[in-house]
């Protein structure tokens, strides 16, 4: 084992609030079995461009799973439900408007269906991600509409054009499905269905979007959380998702096939509790058992409603992927000089490790490849190889998601391209996926 040298800053990196040192090993040690996947974001056209031609958008395709195999990947997360729309053959679903530009135009061919076909003759196997709430990655603002007129712009079948009194608008004028409501968590329920049951996927995955960022308007809420019994708005939101990922387990469990169901949250579900002070000992982000890190660090369960650690004693989600997105020495930065240790990536991974022995869930680490950069900690091109040797500290860590597919195509960006081939040195061979 050895320490690892902080990259911009003298000495060598410890753990949150402490003089311990993080080691890792001496070398990487590819497994005989691990889950080594990508993200393929589709919304806003991330890593997929709009295409009015069936056979421009197979080639792409194609060369996708190409290039996940070069670097001996052996899953992808596909996005074919980014806002409310399907990259997929749906009843309940138009097709999305990132393939061809258009909501509900058909584009000659079902995209999952391809892909499902063509990776699994390499071996690639592909989990389904959705985005249950999310309706508009755009703001109204921006659009200079109100929301009828942007629900008038979406697809006659689209549930939430259907159902403009389900809809609901954030402080960013965005839209989302009222995660209060019974009927949403039904038609996501048979939207669950309606994909495990028809395409050979190996799960089901959501990321990081229940609750927004943002705050929500809605000015019916108060009534809602008044009729449910529940003494805090807070605990009524968290009741209301928790609702959700308990009907799409029990969905996927009544099926007749094996489907995995995973979630990949924001990396912080609560801060330890000895970090705040005692006017804020009551803040919902405080837990005595939570994550080593700066008090003022935003949390999911909080933040964005999401009681991770119930769903994972409960045993409705069969994998976690923490989206691990902070560099090792992480610190606040002011004009290029490091200042005091926010969330950093060691304790981050440490904590959902123990989570995940102690709930018997399977544990994957989501890894930000999209932070590589030309300046700053994530310039340099051993922070991703550092990281993965740091997980092998942890055997119940079985696997490695990186966001996003573009950065494996990006050839502009130095520290991405040198980190890339550092990550071809650490697997360099196929393995089968866990």
């Amino acid at each position: 084992m050895r320490p690892i040298k902080r990259f911009i800053a003298s000495g060598n990196i410890t753990y949150y609030g402490s003089k311990e040192e993080v080691l890792v090993p001496l070398e990487y040690q590819e497994k005989k079995k691990e889950l080594r996947g990508v993200w393929f974001s589709t919304v806003a056209n991330i890593d997929i461009p709009v295409t009015k031609n069936a056979e421009d958008c197979k080639a792409y395709l194609l060369d996708v799973i190409k290039t996940v195999k070069e670097y001996n990947m052996n899953a992808v997360v596909f996005q074919v439900r980014p806002t409310n729309d399907a990259f997929y053959n749906s009843k309940l679903n138009p097709w999305s408007s990132f393939i061809t530009g258009t909501q509900g135009q058909y584009p000659g061919f079902d995209l999952l269906a391809f892909f499902i076909e063509e990776a699994k003759k390499e071996n690639i196997s592909v989990h389904a991600w959705l985005n249950p709430y999310r309706i508009s990655h755009r703001k109204l603002s921006d659009l200079n509409m109100d929301k009828l007129t942007f629900l008038n712009t979406l697809a006659s079948n689209n549930f939430a054009r259907l159902n403009p009194d389900l809809v609901i608008e954030t402080a960013e004028t965005k839209l989302i499905l009222d995660p209060a409501s019974p009927k949403v968590i039904e038609f996501m329920a048979e939207t669950v269905k309606e994909l495990a049951a028809n395409y050979d996927i190996k799960s089901i995955h959501i990321d990081d979007y229940f609750y927004p960022y943002e705050p929500i308007n809605d000015p019916e809420e108060k009534a809602k959380h008044q009729a449910s019994g529940i003494e805090k708005l807070s605990d009524f939101r968290r009741e209301n998702v928790n609702k959700l990922i308990k009907k799409i387990h029990e969905t996927l469990k009544s099926l007749p096939k094996k489907v995995e169901f995973g979630i990949s949250p924001f990396a912080v579900y609560r801060i330890n509790s000895k970090f705040f002070d005692e006017t804020r000992q009551s803040d919902e982000a405080a837990w005595e058992y939570g994550l080593n890190c700066h008090p003022s660090s935003f949390s999911c369960y909080k933040g964005l409603y999401a009681d991770i650690y119930h769903w994972m004693k409960k045993g409705w989600i069969d994998y976690i992927v923490p989206q691990d997105y902070f560099a090792m020495d992480n610190r606040s930065m002011k004009d290029g000089i490091p200042g005091h240790e926010t969330a950093k990536y060691c304790d981050i991974a440490k904590w959902w490790s123990e989570l995940a022995k102690e709930t018997k869930t399977k544990l994957y680490i989501g890894q930000g490849l999209y932070l590589c950069k030309e300046e700053g900690m994530w310039s340099n091109p051993e922070e991703i190889t550092n990281q993965m040797l740091y997980n092998q500290n942890y055997d119940n860590i079985v696997g490695t998601v990186f966001f996003t597919y573009k950065n494996f195509k990006e050839d502009n960006n130095r520290a991405l391209i040198d980190t890339r081939k550092n990550l071809l040195k650490l697997w360099t061979k196929p393995t089968k996926e866990i």
